[in-house]
């Protein structure tokens, strides 16, 4: 059943030689090509290279790339992969994809204390027909003329995941550093692909992966909890699941998916005023000063910064956002944006919980609810009697579903958010995270009105839309509605 494998399917040719060349340009005689031609010898690269590594010049080696597929493992992989920032991810879509026969990751449960060969057949037992019925249900939703990305919230993190990686050599030994030595080392499932990963990498590029592993620390949680008293990190995180009821149940109307926890002030004034210092290298008092008093040419030049390809001046402005909330689902449409800070809460403590999503299409029908509230109930059960017979919170990840919900905090500058918007308001985007997008960019435009209506999806920025046949044909409606900021807030209240 768990036939899961990564496998370094492309690379960098002659990586070592590669990087040796960058970590020696710096200091031999030669243009880059007379340095690279002089790197013949691989005994000598890879010493050279493990010396710059030593000395901390790790950026020496991100010049050697590698493309990982990764076959059948849990989703719960595949987030932990993609949580991590500086690498490429293609994903098998479960919006588009069925995936009642894609099958599942079955852990082999470790228990806090010895137990007999029987109670583990027992909790074996219990999951697979648990996993199963989950599986039947989700294919049940279908049948019966649920979507996909509604249905999709039953499925559990043990599902198959397929995808492919494309990362550089020095952020795969991060990867694998985590995996073996770090937070990832706790579940087996990923120290597992660690080790394969570092067999395989040390057999291609021996001078860049044979390091020592024990100097790698990365107990960031461990330490959070030593600071606290039992008593007080249970208080904190009864208080954060009391308030995540209470957002899901309606009971606290005044908070959203959405908070702006920090932005810079009056950053249309700050972007406007970039531009100008770019191109006319006045002061910035001089530049604050023409912006803030010429309204007109401030529109103008943020008018420009938005259209430009580059938009490297909407990258001096970051806002920091809490999303309450937001379903393991949506969490993976947040965390494929790759340049943003995203903070994810531990899986472990806070992946299961009680508080969970109900579409509205399953809403809508009073049969089909019925079943979905009762395959949530029976998962909630499962959890709470596999936590009591002492199983490891790490092997209960695996039992979260995909409706499951959790609150992130993120920092995206405002090139990323232009990108984010454009994407996520778009009436193709999936209707959890266009909701979101939506709610955000309603509290910015409060914010900074005079750039922020020049945000949204593309058919609104660029003019045109780029979904071809998909496209959903409302470009006059949208333009329309995003042209105001105050017409964006009544549509999303």
């Amino acid at each position: 059943m768990n036939n899961s494998k990564v496998v370094i399917i492309a690379h960098t040719p002659e990586p070592e030689r590669l990087c040796a060349s960058a970590a020696g340009i710096s200091t031999t005689k030669g243009t880059a090509l007379e340095v690279y031609t002089q790197n013949e010898d691989l005994a000598k690269a890879r010493r050279l290279i493990k010396n710059v590594l030593k000395l901390g010049h790790a950026t020496t080696i991100e010049h050697a790339t590698f493309t990982i597929a990764f076959e059948n493992v849990s989703a719960f992989v595949e987030q932990y992969m993609i949580e991590f920032r500086l690498a490429s991810f293609t994903v098998k879509s479960r919006r588009y994809v069925d995936f009642s026969q894609m099958g599942y990751y079955q852990p082999e449960f470790r228990f806090r204390e010895e137990v007999s060969p029987e109670v583990h057949q027992y909790f074996n037992n219990t999951y697979n027909n648990q996993i199963r019925k989950l599986f039947s249900e989700y294919e049940y939703l279908m049948e019966n003329g649920i979507p996909r990305e509604d249905a999709r919230f039953l499925l559990p993190y043990c599902y198959r995941s397929n995808f492919y990686c494309t990362v550089n050599a020095r952020e795969l030994l991060l990867i694998i550093k985590t995996a073996l030595k770090g937070r990832g080392s706790k579940y087996p499932e990923i120290r597992k692909i660690g080790e394969s990963l570092l067999t395989q990498a040390q057999r291609i590029a021996p001078g860049i992966f044979e390091t020592d592993l024990e100097e790698y620390k990365d107990d960031k949680e461990d330490q959070l909890r030593a600071l606290l008293t039992e008593e007080e990190f249970a208080d904190s995180c009864e208080v954060g699941l009391l308030r995540k009821r209470e957002l899901s149940s309606g009971q606290n109307k005044q908070d959203a998916f959405c908070e702006i926890l920090s932005y810079p002030e009056q950053p249309e004034n700050l972007v406007a005023a970039a531009m100008l210092m770019k191109h006319t290298l006045c002061s910035s008092a001089q530049a604050l000063k023409v912006v803030e008093e010429n309204q007109l040419l401030r529109d103008k030049l943020l008018e420009l910064a938005c259209q430009d390809e580059r938009k490297r001046e909407l990258e001096q402005i970051c806002f920091t956002v809490r999303i309450n909330n937001l379903t393991l689902a949506g969490l993976t449409h947040l965390a494929r944006h790759r340049i943003h800070s995203l903070n994810v809460p531990s899986f472990t403590e806070f992946g299961f919980s009680d508080n969970f999503i109900v579409p509205e299409s399953i809403k809508a029908r009073s049969d089909l609810l019925t079943r979905y509230l009762k395959a949530w109930e029976e998962q909630q059960k499962l959890y709470a009697e596999f936590l009591q017979a002492g199983i490891v919170k790490e092997d209960l990840v695996y039992l979260s579903l995909s409706g499951n919900m959790v609150d992130v905090v993120t920092t995206l500058n405002g090139r990323e958010l232009f990108h984010f918007f454009r994407l996520r308001t778009c009436f193709r985007a999936q209707w959890e995270i266009r909701a979101i997008a939506m709610e955000m960019l309603a509290l910015l435009r409060k914010i900074s009105p005079d750039l922020f209506t020049k945000f949204g999806p593309s058919c609104y920025v660029l003019g045109k839309c780029p979904e071809g046949k998909l496209s959903c044909g409302q470009k006059e409606e949208m333009v329309k509605k995003y042209a105001l900021a105050e017409g964006l807030e009544k549509s999303v209240n």
